[in-house]
């Protein structure tokens, strides 16, 4: 024994030192050091680059800006100052963005608005903003979002949301404070200079340095994009907030495994990081007991230089540390802050990082001078005195395992070391005898009933609680010994039996039914362990009640125990998505139900909510099985009907349950009974579409056309209806945009001497050709009913006016033509408008000619500042314009309708109208202009009656620069000129 104690001894001495021990656990505590960086690194990117995916709400928000600017409800140049601009905004966008916050790991979101440049507004402006704040955004969100606070915010904002206000809460934020530099300038000022050509996520950046909102003590770091609009317009910044002590829980230091000396920090470089030498900067993301303790990174700057093993190492305060780190990347490399590299670094000082190899070849050394003493004595004593009572105890043991005792007791050997030993291992059992019995006293104590199994598949024995069997709802004779087979075919026979759920930690939670009708469920967890195979009974009964119930108010309305709106978006969309085949015919039904506002009004909120309840109650009654039915929100009720053969299948279910809700009503204080009344819409799958969105939206559709009409009926989807009603909507937009843009443009006609066949005047005929709007009649038709008449006059005033000078500017006209404009009788530029179109236009006011049909547009028009032009009396003959009117106004230009003009060469009576104008307008120094010439015959005609002024088709069409005049038009003049 002794000469294989020496050799083994001399192998030891000879591995450690051909091993490299030493160096090689150093090694190994810089590779755990490295894995763990480069893990924790990779799982804060994903955090960080999720957090930072603020493209949906981005384009969310766009998307209602430019609604609202299409509306006109907002003015996009005043969002950063007037209120009436920026609390419609943030009132619309308000769900969106803590509905992002919840999606996020984040502590806060915010909004900020503004349209100027910020190096050129004062320190003490401030900036509108909605700012929002979870503390703990790892928990489940509260109700009503009890557990937000509010930062930032409008007031009028803070009433409407019911959201509590922060110790530090302001109504803005103030361009002077440190947080509103940190968060909103470097992005909002990159892409204002840059005139938003980029896309937001490309401008978006992460604070560099921590801030702390203005009355708060809470340090953060916030990551930001700006806000642009299709046009290029940026109007603000988006962005989330991350507090530091929430930052840190995500970097925990603990995890470095160097009994907590290690630190992580959270750092950005403008250095390459192959380079020596490099600087870093703490951005305040510090979690450690070493380096945050002594406060002197956080904030700063240090230079970092290379170590042995290829990573770096910081001297400092007297001590040297080794640094391993890792690249964050968050940036596109083309992005505006790419050069600001993020970094994790994992910081431990040398000593701690390889004390264990030393510690460990220290007890090598120990260990094998140890071996040499111990294993000489021990081979000499076990040899001479133990080999014989060793056996004798061994043997022991054996015969009390085999008799499965309890308790053990051994024979004196003689020898005191061996005795001892012998009277440890007697003690210990007595004691582990006693611990057993008290654990189990305390588990019957536990407020939560707890049982357990131990089954030994070397020896066959089992060992149960004795109340094992009752949790499991089985009786069993307690004197009755079960071996390990008959154990598990129980446990089996159980787990067949009895319906379970298996939990995320891979337990099974049993339901267990009592004889007395009493449920009761139990977890049961098992474990194997070599020969030993251990399991765990809990009574869980109160926890997954609790969830259950929890579960059931997550999809069921409290008021009539339907599915509330997210447990039917839930259970349509898996129907439509992953059993089409099941659908056949459907049907969505959306229901409103009529009078409840009146029976809130007259009897109170009580009886509203009797109302709905029956209702609801009735669509649960009278419904076939397998419909979804659900209470959307207040009195709005969803149906979807599947799974039928045919339409007719079901409107005949349909008619049925709308003739029971009929016959329900409700008793009023007064002792008069309210009957129930619906209204809703009807969309078929898959005659209408297949889509669900679809059919809700054209549900939704119909039962408002039905509660435009008449309520109390449910009225089916009409494609034409819908159609109809979405091209006028289009229309209306398309307006709306054309006169937001002041788009129109206008053609030029001529009107042509009836003596010289020259253009005498050009006439600016508005021309349109956009996909809904085909015609001026249209423009005019909608600004009526947009209440934009007025504007319509003056961009049709100011865009003729620019269109004919830029024809004269190009030599597309010879510039001294008269210019006809048609004007809105009712309407007249005010005198700011005419003053600012004098400036402009002011050498044309002697060739305008106003076209106008009524007395009162004269008064109007006549007295506009600066108007030096003449009348015309358009449409002269078309009924509105008589003899009176002739009387009356007075003009200077008389254009006769063109339904008098046309086929004029074969009516005597239309002829004889001419006559009677032109010798009516001849003798007061008038003009007569014949409109709407489109034949040589009507052209002949009209020069032999007299007029002055001829317009057409037949002469020359409207067109963007005006064309040549008929040449068979001009022969037509210059003849009858030379017969006359």
């Amino acid at each position: 024994m002794l000469m294989v104690l020496g050799i083994e001894i001399l192998l030891l001495v000879a591995a450690l030192g051909i091993s490299h021990v030493s160096s090689q656990l150093d090694q190994n505590a810089v590779d755990i050091l490295k894995k763990q960086v480069d893990n924790r690194s990779s799982y804060l990117e994903s955090i960080l680059s999720s957090d930072q995916n603020l493209s949906n709400l981005s384009e969310r928000i766009n998307e209602v800006t430019e609604e609202l600017i299409d509306s006109g409800e907002i003015d996009i140049q005043n969002i950063g100052t007037n209120k009436e601009d920026y609390l419609p905004l943030m009132k619309c966008i308000n769900d969106s963005m803590i509905s992002t916050m919840r999606r996020r790991a984040v502590t806060g979101i915010f909004v900020a608005f503004n349209t100027e440049d910020l190096d050129e507004k004062g320190q003490k402006d401030v900036i509108p903003a909605l700012y929002i704040r979870d503390l703990d955004p790892d928990s489940l969100p509260a109700r009503k979002n009890t557990d937000l606070l509010m930062e930032r915010s409008p007031v009028e904002l803070v009433k409407t949301m019911g959201i509590s206000t922060d110790k530090g809460w302001k109504s803005n934020l103030a361009l002077s404070d440190e947080s509103t530099k940190r968060i909103m300038y470097p992005v909002f000022q990159a892409a204002y200079k840059d005139h938003g050509q980029l896309e937001a996520s490309d401008y978006g950046h992460w604070s560099t340095e921590e801030y702390t909102l203005d009355g708060d003590n809470r340090p953060a770091i916030a990551y930001s994009v700006p806000l642009i609009l299709s046009d290029g317009t940026v109007y603000g910044v988006l962005g989330v907030e991350l507090l530091s002590e929430y930052l840190n829980t995500q970097i925990p230091y603990e995890e470095l495994q160097n009994e907590g000396e290690g630190t992580y920090i959270l750092a950005y470089t403008k250095s390459s990081l192959k380079d020596d030498g490099i600087v870093i900067s703490g951005i305040g993301g510090i979690n450690g007991k070493n380096l945050s303790d002594e406060k002197v990174l956080r904030n700063s700057e240090l230079t970092l230089h290379k170590n042995s093993y290829g990573e770096y190492q910081l001297d400092l305060t007297g001590k040297r540390y080794y640094i391993s780190m890792k690249p964050i990347q968050l940036y596109n490399r083309n992005a505006p802050f790419s050069d600001e590299q993020w970094v994790l670094l994992g910081v431990v000082e040398n000593n701690q990082l390889f004390s264990f190899s030393r510690h460990v070849l220290r007890m090598l050394m120990f260990t094998v001078l140890m071996t040499v003493v111990v294993g000489v004595l021990s081979s000499l004593i076990v040899s001479l005195r133990l080999a014989r009572p060793v056996r004798k105890l061994s043997s022991e043991v054996e015969e009390a395992q085999k008799n499965n005792s309890t308790s053990l007791k051994f024979s004196n050997t003689g020898i005191r070391e061996l005795d001892q030993f012998a009277g440890a291992i007697m003690q210990l059992n007595k004691d582990m005898v006693t611990v057993s019995t008290k654990f189990l006293r305390i588990m019957e104590m536990a407020s939560v009933e707890l049982g357990g199994f131990e089954v030994r598949t070397d020896t066959k024995s089992v060992y149960v609680t004795d109340n094992f069997f009752s949790m499991l709802g089985m009786e069993r004779d307690p004197d009755e010994i079960l071996d390990a087979d008959s154990f598990v075919k129980i446990v089996k026979n159980f787990e067949s039996e009895c319906s379970y759920i298996t939990g995320s930690d891979n337990a099974k939670v049993y339901c267990v039914k009592y004889d007395d009708g009493d449920v009761r469920y139990v977890r049961m967890e098992i474990n194997k362990e070599m020969n030993r195979c251990i399991g765990l009974v809990e009574d869980v009964t109160k926890v997954t009640r609790e969830r259950m119930s929890i579960e059931y108010e997550r999809d069921y309305d409290t008021l009539t125990g339907l599915y509330n709106r997210r447990a039917f978006q839930r259970e349509s969309e898996k129907l439509f998505r992953e059993h089409p085949e099941k659908l056949k015919h459907a049907a969505f039904v959306m229901i409103d139900m009529d009078n409840l506002k009146y029976t809130n009004d007259n009897f109170g909120h009580d009886f509203g909510d009797r109302y709905i309840y029956e209702a609801g109650k009735g669509f649960a009654d009278y419904t076939p099985q397998g419909t979804i039915c659900s209470r959307i929100s207040g009195d709005e009720f969803n149906l979807l009907f599947y799974g039928y053969d045919s339409q007719d299948e079901i409107r005949k279910v349909i008619a049925e349950v709308k003739a029971a809700i009929d016959r329900k009503c409700i008793m009023l204080p007064s002792g008069r009974k309210l009957k129930l009344s619906i209204s809703g819409g009807i969309c078929w799958y898959p005659e209408n579409t297949k889509d669900l969105k679809l059919m809700k939206k054209y549900a939704d559709f119909a039962m408002y056309q039905v509660k435009r009409s008449a309520k109390g009926n449910i009225q089916e989807f009409d494609p034409d209806v819908y159609n109809r009603n979405a091209s006028e909507e289009q229309q209306r937009k398309q307006f709306r945009q054309l006169i937001r843009r002041e788009e129109l443009r206008y053609y030029y006609q001529p009107i042509v001497s009836a003596v010289t066949g020259k253009v005498y005047a050009l006439e600016a005929l508005m021309h349109i050709d956009l996909p809904a709007l085909k015609s001026p009649e249209d423009v005019v038709k909608l600004a009526r009913e947009e209440k934009c008449l007025h504007e319509l006059e003056r961009i049709t005033f100011f865009r003729a006016a620019e269109g004919y000078v830029q024809l004269r500017e190009n030599g597309d006209v010879r510039g001294d033509e008269l210019l006809f404009i048609n004007s809105i009788a009712s309407e007249c530029m005010s005198n700011d408008e005419c003053r600012e179109f004098n400036r402009k236009y002011g050498d044309l006011q002697p060739q305008l000619v106003l076209e106008i049909t009524e007395q009162e547009s004269l008064n109007k028009k006549g007295n506009m500042p600066g108007f030096l032009g003449a009348i015309a009396l358009d449409d002269y003959g078309s009924g509105y314009n008589s003899e009176k009117s002739l009387l009356t106004i007075s003009p200077q230009y008389i254009k006769v309708d063109m339904a008098i003009i046309r086929d004029i060469d074969t009516d005597p009576d239309k002829q004889q109208i001419v006559v009677n104008i032109v010798n009516y307008a001849h003798q007061r120094g008038m003009y007569v202009v014949a409109e709407g010439i489109e034949t040589p015959a009507e052209l002949e005609k009209v020069l032999e009656l007299g007029v002055d002024l001829l317009q057409g088709y037949y002469l020359a069409r409207p067109a963007a620069v005006p064309g040549e005049i008929n040449s068979e038009a001009i022969k037509i003049i210059k003849n009858r000129s030379r017969e006359v």
